[in-house]
């Protein structure tokens, strides 16, 4: 079983984090190969987070609605570790599905925020169990040479209102449910069925290989019986509890599968097929056993129809503080939710990398300085490692904040049969564009560098201001789209159609202008960087004292922090006097720090925090 050459976590070490991280390392590769993917039946996938643990919403072909997928628990039994997971199916709003819910799921579904509502389902603690239609299995054997992978749907959830509900009209109180009638009806077996089989044709993708075990065993159903004093639930017999296995690798798949069930009671039916013999009729057709096959023969050459296989490759700049990350963001959520990867490509000044750990992604990081000084013959490297591994959609190169985009030339000319180049997008700050062009001649260089330009935070300058910045911008690089932004957010197909736009005509002066002179770098404008390591929880009073008095010089400061009144980890952003503070949304990752960027001397923190705290 493959299961190492693409998940290397130890289940006998956090059995919690292991069984959520291979869950999620099955779904995200299962989305890296746009035509492996479409095959597979995804067609949108997206990670939902809490504090209880992750979640995500997907949708898959043939269902109109989005599946909602949460970690419930785990147990250790027999060698094995067995994971469940909450799976819920949330109906559009128009899908004729809405009409088997219960009344209050569908009164959810009518509402003006119900997608919204979906989309952080794990924070809204109603919805789950409102719209819930079954539970997955996931375990591993300790030796981790075995694979289950189970579900468990009961045919029909019904419920019955005994005296009925009535509801007040314009007419007076209505019947909405008669006495006696069905409030709910829903056909969760084929829904869970459904979503089941394009997770297991995941599952044998990743592991290259078909289960070799398989089980259904089903039995006897109840369905629910309230009035206004008491709810029952009480036998069905059109009703069954259908329990389905199957086994990767070598192992005894009836003690996961025995785990997932516990009952006591008899089956009143078993289908088991043991990888001999014909596979049972109902199972014949599924995903996964042809799915393994995409990886190698499932894709079609377009190089031999003459398309350009190549992922487009997008140079991200901006002056430090600008918003690039919070402009990532956006776009990698507006791919995800069209079943696109992105592969980003990140580096910092100074010791760690803060983007990076804030952008829960494959990303490949390069510290080693900013990118215009030291990234020479590491791009290329960075490139080949992500496509050896993935088929990503686009690449995004974010550079360092005080990088010279034009610097950039020689390397993407050299990664030309990897990639293929489509544009340089530059956020501005629209509060700080006149100190930087003042004060810091590599801002200029990267809105000359631009094909697209992207005023970021207009909800904090007037119009006046706009305007003149806007003008200021078209000055610069006449040629260069402008858009406007708040936060970062924009359409990235207001981007991604760059190419088409400009079909036929001069590109604009650009890193695609290969004649564009190559001025200095950041250190031209005697800009220079500390990162701070931080141990022990700091004194928030003296630290935010420590902000407020920091000398002009300093442009940009951000890091992760930790104070002495409160356990939680705090996200710290600073831009030209302005900063925000935050909760730090990522548990997992433990450094604490501050990297400092200033013009001229980087002033001593350390000194200044000192009191009491350990800082290196």
């Amino acid at each position: 079983m493959k299961l190492r050459d693409f998940f290397q976590r130890d289940v006998r070490t956090d059995a919690q984090d292991t069984l959520q991280g291979l869950l999620r390392a099955v779904l995200m590769r299962a989305q890296f190969v746009p035509g492996a993917r479409h095959a597979l039946g995804w067609r949108g996938l997206k990670q939902s987070v809490a504090s209880t643990g992750e979640g995500w919403t997907a949708r898959i072909d043939g269902h109109a609605g989005v599946f909602g997928v949460c970690f419930n628990g785990f147990k250790e039994e027999k060698g094995w570790v067995v994971g469940s997971f909450g799976l819920s199916y949330f109906p559009d709003a128009d899908e004729a599905m809405v009409e088997c819910c219960s009344l209050r799921a569908a009164a959810y579904s009518q509402r003006p925020d119900y997608m919204s509502l979906v989309r952080d389902f794990l924070q809204n603690e109603e919805l789950m169990p409102l719209f819930s239609v079954g539970t997955l299995f996931l375990a591993l054997d300790t030796r981790q040479q075995a694979l289950y992978l189970g579900m468990e749907s009961p045919t029909t959830q019904r419920s019955i209102a005994k005296n009925g509900v009535r509801l007040p009209s314009n007419q007076g109180m209505v019947w909405a449910i008669e006495p006696g009638a069905y409030d709910q009806n829903f056909p969760s077996l084929p829904v869970t069925k459904a979503f089941f089989e394009v997770l297991a044709a995941s599952v044998s993708y990743n592991l290259e290989q078909t289960p070799g075990w398989l089980i259904e065993r089903r039995y006897p159903g109840m369905e629910v019986v309230y009035d206004d004093r008491e709810i029952q639930s009480k036998p069905a017999p059109d009703i069954e509890d259908v329990f389905v296995g199957l086994g990767y690798g070598e192992g005894r798949f009836f003690d996961p599968f025995e785990t997932s069930v516990g009952r006591d009671c008899a089956a009143g039916k078993e289908i088991l097929w043991c990888g001999a013999g014909v596979v049972p009729e109902d199972y014949r057709q599924m995903r996964w056993w042809k799915a393994y096959h995409q990886k190698s023969n499932g894709i079609p050459n377009k190089q031999i129809s003459g398309i350009d296989e190549r992922p487009p490759l997008i140079v991200l700049s901006g002056f430090l503080g600008a918003g690039k990350t919070s402009f990532l963001r956006h776009f990698i959520e507006y791919q995800t939710q069209r079943s696109r990867f992105v592969a980003v490509i990140q580096n910092e000044i100074g010791d760690i990398g803060l983007d990076g750990k804030l952008l829960d992604y494959k990303v490949t990081e390069i510290d080693e300085g900013c990118i215009c000084c030291s990234l020479v013959q590491n791009l290329k490297p960075a490139i080949q490692d992500i496509l050896l591994s993935f088929r990503p959609d686009f690449i995004i190169l974010e550079t360092t904040g005080a990088a010279n985009p034009f610097n950039l030339l020689d390397e993407i000319s050299e990664v030309e049969s990897l990639v293929r180049y489509d544009c340089a997008v530059t956020v501005v700050d629209a509060v700080n564009l006149d100190r930087s062009l003042s004060q810091f001649s590599v801002a200029k260089e990267q809105i000359k560098a631009a094909d697209v330009l992207l005023l970021n935070k207009c909800d904090l300058a007037n119009e006046p201001h706009l305007q003149k910045a806007r003008h200021k911008l078209q000055e610069i690089n006449p040629k260069a789209v402008i858009f406007m932004a708040e936060r970062g957010d924009l359409n990235p197909s207001l981007i991604l159609d760059t190419e088409d736009r400009w079909a036929g005509k001069d590109l604009p002066t650009s890193l695609s202008d290969s004649k564009s002179s190559v001025p200095g770098s950041h250190v031209h404008d005697g800009l220079q960087c500390k990162t701070l390591m931080i141990t022990d929880p700091i004194d928030r009073e003296r630290f935010l004292s420590v902000v407020e008095s920091l000398p002009p010089g300093v442009f940009r400061m951000k890091g992760i922090v930790e104070f002495s009144d409160t356990p939680q980890p705090m996200l710290f952003q600073y831009v030209a006097g302005r900063f925000e503070l935050s909760l730090f949304p990522r548990p997992e990752v433990t450094d604490r720090f501050l990297t400092i960027i200033a013009r001229g001397e980087v002033p001593d923190l350390a000194r200044k925090l000192r009191s009491g705290n350990q800082l290196e």
